[in-house]
């Protein structure tokens, strides 16, 4: 009989709200639950605004995953002082926590959710005495991310974290082709299992689809500054006799949302693009789900060859065509015209072609749409790898 495993996280101390990390999170934990396993969520001290999230008590379940806050608080201090304390507090606590589990035999794994270096190497050296397995959860390539050239400190971590990270831990999830033959790379004995992009198709329970305008769709962070004045170009040569929008949901620094909005304000089509900035869940994917196609353009260069976009799923399981570049992970898993929108080339044309092919031929659009859902479903639902996942740990053990 298949012992259940005991599996914490680590490393991440903003759940259960936040981005795409978050999600992550919740999806592989709650395939881990599918097949009979513990999953608890462990963060050192809160960074959450008390304002925000009220009713968020320091130890609870989310959607049936159970989380802890070692510090005792789920909430960021607004005093200096008092968050050292709190830091220190949970940095000891968190220790107490793990070595509880293990006299309790309750701690098999511990999925290392962070880019820092000094993170990983820390929780494996602490793995090592308290005794259970590290796997990292390996989603981008770091080393390729734009940074300042002040930031020397991060470009160090982030190199190390690539060359060296992989090796420090017992096994490795990771998202894409690309960090797998990295991975061969720099630590060729080392164990892993490919995960993609999951996603929850349970999340369109409920929505309601409308008749009223079509819109082209992009969600991201304003920090991709880049790829959100690609999509405004795009949009802004289709050539089209009806009513047509772009909505940009994004969120971001002050200065970020700023100057994307000073390009929208600039540019001729800006009456009909609109940006909406912090939604509910619900709006959020009620958003997608009545969207004329959600775009996604990936540049030609390792960090987008090396991830794979949260939302990829996300917009997939709406039933809704999606646009993007026939780059990394997008070149794997969809054919163009068949389930995906694929611009052979990350150029400005080319992608408003099939943005303009969605307006003139939207029956076939919605045709191709529904074909990636169907992908998505067998290869993104979370619920049809939890068995791979958990036969991955089982033969771990």
């Amino acid at each position: 009989m298949k012992r259940k495993k005991s599996i914490v996280y680590l490393g991440y101390h903003s759940f259960p709200y936040g981005l795409a990390e978050v999600q992550k999170i919740i999806l592989i934990s709650k395939s881990l639950l599918l097949t009979g396993n513990k999953v608890t969520i462990i963060g050192r001290n809160g960074t959450h605004n008390k304002k925000d999230h009220p009713e968020l008590t320091a130890h609870g379940f989310y959607e049936n995953i159970e989380y802890i806050y070692a510090s005792g608080s789920s909430f960021r201090d607004e005093k200096f002082l008092n968050r050292r304390l709190w830091k220190i507090k949970g940095f000891i606590n968190e220790i107490r926590v793990l070595r509880k589990r293990k006299k309790k035999n309750e701690l098999d794994y511990a999925i290392l959710s962070t880019r820092s270096f000094s993170s990983t190497v820390y929780y494996s050296i602490l793995a090592k005495l308290i005794g259970f397995k590290t796997i990292l959860n390996y989603v981008e390539y770091y080393s390729a991310m734009k940074k300042k050239p002040s930031e020397i400190g991060k470009r160090l971590n982030d190199s190390l974290f690539d060359k060296y990270g992989t090796s420090v831990t017992s096994a490795t999830f990771l998202i894409s082709e690309f960090l797998i033959n990295h991975m061969k790379k720099v630590s060729p004995d080392k164990k892993y299992l490919k995960i993609p992009g999951l996603t929850d198709f349970e999340k369109y329970n409920g929505i309601e689809f409308n008749t009223g305008e079509k819109y082209f769709l992009y969600c991201g962070a304003a920090g991709y500054k880049e790829i959100i004045k690609f999509c405004i170009d795009a949009f802004g040569i289709l050539k089209s006799n009806r009513p047509s929008y772009l909505y940009l949901v994004i969120n971001g620094t002050d200065a970020d949302m700023q100057e994307v909005k000073n390009y929208i304000n600039s540019h001729l089509k800006k009456d009909l693009i609109k940006v909406y900035s912090k939604l509910s869940e619900k709006q959020l994917y009620t958003y997608y789900k009545n969207a004329a196609a959600l775009l996604i353009p990936l540049r030609p260069t390792f960090q987008d060859f090396a991830r794979f976009p949260h939302k990829t799923g996300e917009y997939l399981a709406s039933g809704n065509p999606v646009i993007s570049t026939n780059y990394g992970e997008m070149k794997i898993y969809f054919k163009d015209m068949e389930n995906m929108f694929l611009a052979e080339s990350y150029d400005v044309n080319q992608f408003a072609e099939k943005m303009q092919f969605v307006i003139d031929e939207p029956e076939k659009a919605e045709k191709i749409g529904q074909r990636g859902k169907s992908v998505a479903s067998r290869i993104f639902d979370y619920r049809n790898v939890a068995k791979e996942i958990d036969s991955f740990l089982e033969a771990e053990l």
